[in-house]
């Protein structure tokens, strides 16, 4: 036996630690008590760190008959190790030790296996099946003060692979460029068996896009080719063996298309009527497989009319001349009897004969050829030719001299002209009445007109403060963005003067030049709210951006506290990437790691979900989103086309996260009468350039390589994407029947009580909360008051007019210019591009004692009487004005408001939840785990993550899910978007007992069934 100097420590080596599973060994025995290790941890040549598991049992193991499971524990400070298995203590000789040191940080850390046999686990008849966990003491069993932990449970389940398959393979016959799905559900096993495909018994490689295999095993060919012929073996493999199916044979057929027709042939006569033809062959493509021939002739034939040529032929001569000098007479004829045409052949012969006139006599010349000259007609044709040339270059060298002799004409005349006005000048400078310096500073003040240089020639006061007030946007303008400026020299201008400049006219941009006011203290009051998030530049030409703050009279701040305040909150990527136009009230961020969160605008009604697992585990990444409310964000529609939802844009464009995060905004399109044709455009153009839009996916049409996925309820949009960029909901009617978008009606009017003047604004805007919101946030910034509660109107394609007329009007007021009645064309509301579209009402005060005023305006679609609405106008001077808060203006309408973990949102409105809303998802991670694991193995009855989506109403289009290697955690996802009410976990519990899957029902009830 082992003995040991009292006092005496052991170094710790590898004689210890025989040492210590000797003394192990006996202490199970009895033969040693466990006091007698007491003093065995002191000598320790390497660093001992904190007891704790660094490698814990795996959830599940699997027994195979041939060869047991290893189930392997790692604990860092520890001495010893022991498993329980099934409730029962391993024995202590069936661990296996192994001390592993850490050659840089010394740290000792103990691996402890054991192996479990098919046959225990056979042999064990628990209802919680046979399970193992490791214990880890850093001292040995028995020994006073150890302290011990327990590691998780993980469970052995004998692995094995049934034979026959759920569902084989058929073979197919399909069209060359079509779809192809084989469908195969592989044989009942532990574990799942992975499915893989064959062709003609090669392995399929599935990164060729061409082939995707399906969350249950179907193999897809995307599109097939003459190639992709063959023989296909579905087959399925797991720890125990491997299955093959049946092969299936694919076969790509193609069905014929005729060539290009040949020329037509030459026409079968040569004069009069014929024939032509022409042909084509079946061979573009040929068919192939027993595809259908081409329909149609291969020949075409038709009619032709050939022209027959007419030859020459001469006419009479002519009689003979006088006689010439030299006893020479001759005639002529011409080949016109007909004339050669059509190819015809001219006249055999010459035109021309001259013989002797006095029979031999005439001693002058003598005549030896007395027949028909030899004078070819070409040569007396050259001859004409000639003189003609002379003639034309007589005429062209006259008119040379005549316009040379112009121009000389007009010369003499431009040089006489400047010599009478130079003595006009002359003799003007001599005059005694100061008529030359009249003239001069007379041109100089024209001078001065044209460059529009007429200005003061004291040097501009740099030091002054510069506001810079954006004004609404033009009709005629919808991209206008310029701004207005007001140059201030003393100090700001009075609320009124920016509310009469900015609300008096309908649109346009106007400028005003500020001059001394005194404001008193209920202008002081409106003040805050009116040049809200208004661009000041201060004397270190710096921009700042005054945060929107809440509805806060008085507590007037500085410009420059304001700014610092909110630049200090922003120091972030995001105030320097976002462009900007972008509203700062309509913006937020946050910064996400591997467990995800949740985006959310509340007042504009958009939320994005970026799901567990969509970001790398150990990486962070910066997430922003915000609206785009400005005019050029907007795309270019056609007259068909119309806008339904706000623009939001979504970043950074060049992250692609792992899993699809999940998008949602509302949407003004009713879906109760449809007649829609909905597409979704998409546009990753750089931040600060106009954005150019593409068609991404249009409803109904989508393909396995649609790069997302798009939900849509009766009021919102759910967009499943990998990719964030900016996205925006585009309608158009259908073929059969009228589309009908809805318009929310706001009518404003200033705060302040009138002098004589009062304008009544009616906003028409979609039907959304950014919509109505960004309305609201102008008019606030205006110090406008809302008059009436925002109502519906519906709005029918077709071309129709809106129409709106005041009635009713209090007395002592009246319509200026009796505009009572104004409509808005349809193609302004319909698709255009302006996001704050409105009318004005001008009306003129009669009885200067009125305090209040009332009216109606009847707001309706022309010749569509159904369509109408009306807006009750009143305001009573004396009462102050009210804060405009979008929930207030929404009837009906209450958002769903998340906070974000990790949140460093600047400016974004976030709301205070109560506890049961603080987290970002309704499922933990755990539940969602076990979820998938039960319904995304599909099986015979159905009632898996199919029946789920059916359920849950996001089947539109199921290849989506089918196509992504969890489907169940994708639905899940969506439905964590779409489903933001209490109620929400109890009733997806009920769907999975109403699709008789009471252990999905009863994971829920029993893991979070205690706050449901």
């Amino acid at each position: 036996m082992w003995l040991l100097k009292t006092g005496t420590p052991l170094k710790r080596g590898h004689g210890y630690w025989t040492f210590i599973v000797i003394l192990q060994g006996l202490i199970g025995r009895g033969f040693v008590s466990g006091e007698f290790l007491g003093g065995l941890d002191n000598g320790t040549p390497g660093k001992v760190s904190q007891l704790k598991f660094i490698q814990e049992p795996d959830d599940y193991y699997y027994a195979v008959k041939s060869k047991p499971t290893l189930i392997v524990c790692k604990a860092v400070g520890a001495v010893q190790i022991t498993f329980k298995c099934a409730g029962v203590w391993v024995r202590q000789h069936e661990h296996t030790n192994l001390e592993l040191v850490d050659p840089l940080t010394q740290i000792r850390t103990l691996q402890t296996s054991i192996e479990v046999t098919r046959e225990e686990v056979e042999e064990y008849f628990g209802s919680d099946g046979y399970w193992c966990e490791c214990y880890a003491s850093d001292r040995v069993a028995g020994t006073p003060g150890a302290v011990t932990i327990k590691s998780k449970r993980g469970f052995v389940e004998n692995a094995y692979l049934k034979r026959r398959f759920e569902s084989e393979p058929f073979s197919a016959r399909v069209k060359l460029q079509d779809q192809v799905m084989f469908r195969c559900l592989p044989p009942e096993g532990k574990p799942l068996p992975e499915v893989f495909w064959l062709k003609d018994g090669q392995l399929i490689d599935t990164r060729e896009i061409n082939f995707i295999i399906s969350s249950e095993g179907s193999l897809i060919i995307n599109q097939a080719r003459l190639e992709d012929q063959g023989n296909y073996t579905c087959g399925a493999s797991n720890v125990v063996t491997r299955r093959l199916s049946e092969p299936a044979t694919l076969t790509i057929y193609v069905n014929g298309g005729w060539s290009t027709w040949s020329q037509w042939t030459s026409c079968s006569a040569d004069c009069g009527k014929g024939f032509q033809r022409r042909q084509r062959t079946c061979t573009n493509p040929a068919t192939l497989n027993g595809g259908q021939h081409c329909v149609g002739d291969d020949a075409q034939k038709t009619t032709c009319t050939a022209i027959c040529p007419v030859h020459g032929r001469w006419s009479s001569w002519s009689s003979w001349s006088t006689c010439n000098s030299d006893c020479i007479h001759h005639r002529r004829r011409t080949c016109d009897r007909p004339s050669p045409a059509n190819g015809g052949e001219y006249c055999p012969g010459s035109d021309l004969d001259t013989i002797n006139c006095t029979g031999g006599m005439c001693r002058v010349h003598k005549v030896t050829n007395v027949g028909p000259s030899e004078v070819h007609p070409s040569r007396q044709e050259a001859r004409e030719a000639k003189n003609t040339e002379n003639i034309a270059m007589y005429v062209g060298l006259c008119v040379a001299i005549a316009v040379f002799v112009i121009v000389i004409v007009v010369i003499v005349i431009i040089v006489r002209r400047r010599n009478i006005l130079h003595q006009r000048n002359l003799q003007d400078e001599h005059l005694p009445n100061g008529n030359a310096l009249h003239s001069h500073s007379h041109s100089e003040d024209e001078k001065k007109v044209k460059n529009g240089s007429d200005m003061l020639s004291v040097p501009p006061d740099l030091t002054q403060t510069v506001v810079a007030v954006q004004g609404p946007n033009s009709i005629d303008l919808p991209n206008n963005n310029h701004m207005s400026h007001i140059n201030s020299v003393d100090k700001l201008p009075t609320y009124a003067e920016i509310a009469e400049n900015r609300l008096s006219a309908s649109y346009g941009t106007n400028t005003v030049n500020s001059k001394p006011h005194n404001m008193d203290s209920s202008l002081n009051q409106n003040l805050d709210s009116s040049v809200e998030k208004l661009t000041i530049k201060n004397d270190k030409n710096t921009l700042m951006v005054t945060p929107v703050g809440s509805c806060n009279h008085g507590n007037h701040r500085p410009p420059s506290d304001v700014g610092d305040s909110l630049m200090d909150s922003r120091q972030s990527m995001m105030s320097v990437q976002l462009p900007s136009n972008i509203d700062t009230d309509a913006v937020t961020w946050s910064t996400f790691n591997h467990t995800g969160g949740r985006l959310l605008i509340p007042e504009s009604g958009v939320s994005l979900i970026i799901p567990e697992g969509a970001i790398k585990k150990g990486q962070t990444e910066e997430i922003y989103m915000a609206v785009c409310r400005d005019d050029k964000d907007r795309p270019k529609l056609t007259d068909k086309q119309t806008i339904l939802s706000p623009v939001v844009l979504c970043g950074p464009f060049c992250m692609v996260l792992m899993k699809p995060a999940i998008l949602s905004f509302d949407h003004c399109a009713s879906m109760r009468q449809g007649g829609w044709k909905l597409i979704v455009c998409t546009s990753d153009t750089p931040l600060e350039e106009p954005p150019q839009w593409q068609r991404t996916v249009t409803l109904g049409q989508e393909t396995i390589n649609t790069p997302i996925y798009t939900q849509l309820d009766p009021t919102n949009c759910h967009i499943m994407t990998e990719h964030l960029q900016r996205f925006a909901l585009i309608g158009e009617a259908a073929s059969a029947g009228r589309a009908i978008k809805i318009l929310r009606l706001a009518a404003f009017a200033p705060a302040l009580p009138p002098s004589m003047d009062y304008s009544i604004r009616v906003y028409v805007v979609e039907d959304t909360h950014d919509a109505l919101e960004g309305v609201i946030q102008m008019e606030r910034r205006l110090g406008g008051r809302l008059l009436d509660k925002p109502k519906q109107i519906p709005f029918q394609d077709g071309g129709n007019n809106l129409c709106l007329t005041i009635e009713e009007l209090t007395p002592g007021w009246k319509s200026k210019l009796a505009a009572n009645y104004q409509e808005i064309p349809f193609r302004h509301i319909w698709s255009g591009n302006q996001n704050n579209l409105h009318c004005s009402f001008s009306l003129e005060m009669v009885d200067v004692v009125q305090d209040k005023i009332s009216c109606k305006i009847q707001v309706y679609q022309k010749a569509i009487l159904t369509n109408r609405q009306l807006l009750k106008i009143g305001a009573n001077f004396k009462e102050p004005p009210t804060c405009l808060t979008p929930v207030s203006t929404l009837k009906g309408r209450a958002s769903t408001v998340t906070s974000t973990t990790n949140s460093s949102s600047g400016v974004s409105s976030m709301v205070t939840l109560p506890d049961a809303c603080l987290q970002n998802f309704r499922l933990p991670s755990h539940i969602r785990n076990q979820l998938c694991m039960l319904l995304d193995t599909p099986n015979a009855r159905g009632n898996d993550w199919r029946m789920l989506a059916q359920a849950l109403t996001v089947d539109r289009y199921i290849n989506y899910f089918a196509t992504k290697p969890s489907p169940t955690e994708h639905i899940l996802n969506l439905w964590e978007a779409i489903h933001r009410e209490e109620t929400a976990v109890t009733d997806l519990m009920n769907i999975l007992r109403v699709m008789g899957r009471m252990d999905a029902a009863a994971v829920l009830e029993k893991d979070i069934g205690s706050w449901l």
